[in-house]
């Protein structure tokens, strides 16, 4: 879906602070290893909680897409931040809508097509969002909101944007009036930028992505810039993102200074095939904190006559609630069904159990996949930093 309303300047407000703490971006994670001293089962402490029936489901092919914990984000909007005098805003859409907001109140604003036309502007209240994500009233005392109408079909080329302030003597230039300007350009040029992981523990690496498609063909002619905040809105990193081939642009980081929901805005820029410029801006959050809990091994598979049992042992360095999540699959890769437990553990080793209802199990070889553990006990919930693959799920099946 595209961004759209006050979650989007929420983020961009904070353009234009100054750089703060660096962050190892484009390097890889060092995963902490937790030195996997064995301990008879018997000896561990089962805390799952106890239910009337399994939490657990069939799978769906799109549930087993959603599993890869990846946030993806849709746009077809741009953003531009501290626009003075004059400056060009390429469309490539039919009816792109076009809102500028001016902290002058008394400042001009001149909206020339490719042709040299004037567009006709229209006052938008402060508290009413256009469809622009425009609406500050929250973080600017005063200022003043005008849109392109909504209905005005618009051609594709490079428009231009002509701030003028009220003359105020020698004073004239510094009172140069600036603008916030956002531009829907509507059409099936789309920026799509996603998080490889969402919620991540802090010491684990994320993978930030953007791709511009065209008509659903990725567009190669692209450059993409990454603006990375912590959640008091501080400006921690800025860098060009690395192309990885098929249009797609990456950069790595560790969200270690970026606090519980850290932002990243990515401007991206390029040419489409009809040799257009263009513009796009992505929005994405970043939840992510420590774990107080690791996932370390499974130590346990049966059939029993209500279903499949698993037992996954994991270590708490930090007691609390920690929940467990799972999905069972053909050999093939088919969806089977999904599996969840939660447990409050204290500081130590334990064992959670994952349980399958019989009813929804498949014959033939099963797998066990997208196997993770949350600790849920603040808001957001924080991954554990180690994972566990795939797992074929033999002995019980046997």
């Amino acid at each position: 879906m595209a961004l759209t309303g006050r979650g989007w300047m929420v983020g961009l407000a904070a353009a234009g602070v100054a750089v703060g703490l660096g962050i190892g971006a484009s390097l890889p994670a060092q995963s902490e290893v937790d030195v996997d001293h064995p301990v008879p089962v018997s000896a561990l402490t089962t805390t799952t909680l106890e239910s009337p029936s399994p939490d657990c489901g069939r799978l769906t092919a799109e549930d087993l897409a959603l599993s890869a914990s990846c946030t993806e984000t849709f746009s077809t909007r741009y953003v531009l931040e501290g626009v003075a005098g004059e400056v060009t805003l390429p469309v490539t859409g039919s009816h792109a809508h076009i809102g500028v907001f001016v902290e002058d109140e008394t400042a001009q604003t001149t909206l020339l097509t490719p042709t040299g036309g004037r567009l006709p502007m229209e006052s938008v209240p402060r508290d009413v969002d256009p469809g622009t994500a425009l609406s500050r009233a929250e973080e600017a005392p005063h200022g003043k909101v005008e849109a392109t109408p909504r209905e005005l079909a618009t051609q594709p080329g490079i428009y231009r944007l002509r701030l003028e302030g009220r003359e105020r003597g020698d004073d004239a230039k510094a009172a140069a009036p600036r603008a916030t300007v956002v531009v829907n350009d509507d059409n099936d040029l789309v920026l799509h930028s996603w998080l490889t992981d969402n919620l991540v523990d802090a010491r684990q690496t994320t993978e930030i992505h953007a791709q511009v498609r065209e008509g659903g063909k990725p567009v190669e002619k692209v450059r993409a810039t990454a603006r990375i905040y912590h959640e008091n809105g501080t400006l921690v990193l800025e860098r060009a993102m690395t192309g990885l081939g098929d249009g797609d642009f990456g950069l790595k980081i560790r969200p270690l200074q970026l606090g519980r929901f850290g932002k990243v805005i990515l401007d991206v820029e390029g040419v489409t095939a009809a040799g257009m410029p263009f513009r796009r801006t992505g929005l994405l959050e970043i939840a992510s904190g420590v774990a107080g809990g690791r996932l370390m091994r499974i130590v346990g598979e049966r059939l029993t006559d209500q279903g499949l049992e698993v037992d996954l042992e994991y270590v708490v360095t930090r007691a609390g609630r920690f929940h467990a999540r799972a999905n069972l699959v053909t050999s093939d890769g088919k969806p089977v069904a999904w599996a969840q437990a939660a447990a409050e553990a204290a500081v130590g080793r334990h064992i959670l159990t994952l349980r399958f209802d019989r009813r929804v199990l498949a014959s033939g070889k099963l797998l066990l996949r997208d196997l993770e553990l949350t600790d849920v006990t603040e808001f957001p919930g924080v991954k554990s930093p180690t994972r566990i693959g795939t797992y074929a799920l033999e002995q019980a099946l046997q």
